[in-house]
C-alpha cells in the first residue's frame, strides 16, 4: 500500500478496496497512475490500459496530463469513461493530430476540444476514453476540482460513505457529484453545489451511515447534515 494514498476498505470484507491519492494533508495528485495498480479490479484494469503506452504517448504530446475519471476514486460503474485532462498550447492542432490516429474530435468552443476513442487493454477490457484538451492549467478545471473534493470527502467519512455513494451510483445511476450532494443534502446543481465545499473545514460536516439513522428513512434519502448552512468561498466556473 502506498503511504500517500487512501485505502477504502474494512476488516469485514475481503473484496479488493479502492485506492486513491490522499486529498487530506496535501492536494491530491491526479497526474499519477501508480496507485491504480494496487486498487480494485477495475482500477487495475484501467492501469493496465493506460500504462501500456497510452499515457506515455499522451505525455509526449501534452504539456500536462491528469486522470480525473471516477475510476480514480473507485466510484466508476460499468461503461464509465476514462476522463483525461490534457493541457496543450494549441488544442485544435492536437485534435487534428489525434483525429489522424483514430480519435473522434469535437470542438466544444472556448479553445476546448473533446477527443473520444474506445481502447482495449492488455486484459482485453474495453474502455471508452475521453480527452479534454485545453490551454488552461489543469488544477483550475472543474474535473480536477470535483474529483479532489470527492476524494477528500471519501477520505474524511470513510468506507461507509464510500459504499453509500457507490450504491447511488449503481442503483440510482447518479453521477458521482450528484450522489455525494444527495447524501450531504446539498441542493441545486450538484456540479456547482459540490464546489461550495472548497476551502471548507470538512470536520464541520456530519454524515451518518444509514444503519445509524432512523430505519424508516428511504435508502436514497439525504442523510443528516450539520445544521449550519455551507457557503461558497470560491467562485464556480
Amino acid at each position: 500500500m502506498l503511504s500517500d494514498c487512501r485505502l477504502l476498505g474494512t476488516d469485514i470484507t475481503a473484496a479488493p478496496a479502492a485506492v486513491f491519492p490522499s486529498a487530506q494533508a496535501t492536494p491530491a495528485n491526479w497526474r499519477r497512475l501508480d496507485y491504480l495498480a494496487q486498487g480494485n479490479p477495475r482500477q487495475r484494469s484501467a492501469h493496465a490500459l493506460l500504462s501500456s503506452g497510452v499515457w506515455d504517448a499522451l505525455e509526449r504530446l501534452c504539456q500536462d496530463l491528469a486522470l480525473v475519471s471516477t475510476v480514480a476514486i473507485g466510484l466508476d460503474r460499468p461503461g464509465s469513461d476514462l476522463d483525461i485532462l490534457c493541457q496543450h498550447p494549441d488544442p485544435a492542432r492536437l485534435a487534428a493530430l489525434l483525429r489522424e490516429q483514430g480519435w473522434t474530435a469535437s470542438d466544444k468552443g472556448h479553445q476546448v476540444w473533446l477527443l473520444e476513442q474506445t481502447l482495449t487493454g492488455p486484459d482485453q477490457a474495453r474502455w471508452p476514453v475521453e480527452l479534454y484538451v485545453t490551454q488552461a492549467p489543469l488544477e483550475t478545471l472543474n474535473g480536477w476540482r470535483h474529483l479532489s473534493l470527492m476524494a477528500a470527502l471519501l477520505g474524511h467519512f470513510g468506507h461507509d460513505f464510500y459504499q453509500a455513494v457507490l450504491r447511488l451510483r449503481l442503483e440510482a445511476e447518479l453521477k458521482g457529484e450528484a450522489a455525494i450532494c444527495r447524501l450531504l443534502g446539498l441542493g441545486g446543481d450538484p456540479y456547482a453545489a459540490l464546489l461550495t465545499l472548497e476551502g471548507r473545514d470538512l470536520a464541520a460536516l456530519h454524515w451518518q451511515a444509514p444503519s445509524q439513522c432512523d430505519s424508516s428513512t428511504p435508502a436514497d434519502a439525504p442523510a443528516p447534515l450539520c445544521p449550519e448552512p455551507i457557503k461558497s468561498t470560491h467562485p464556480t466556473s
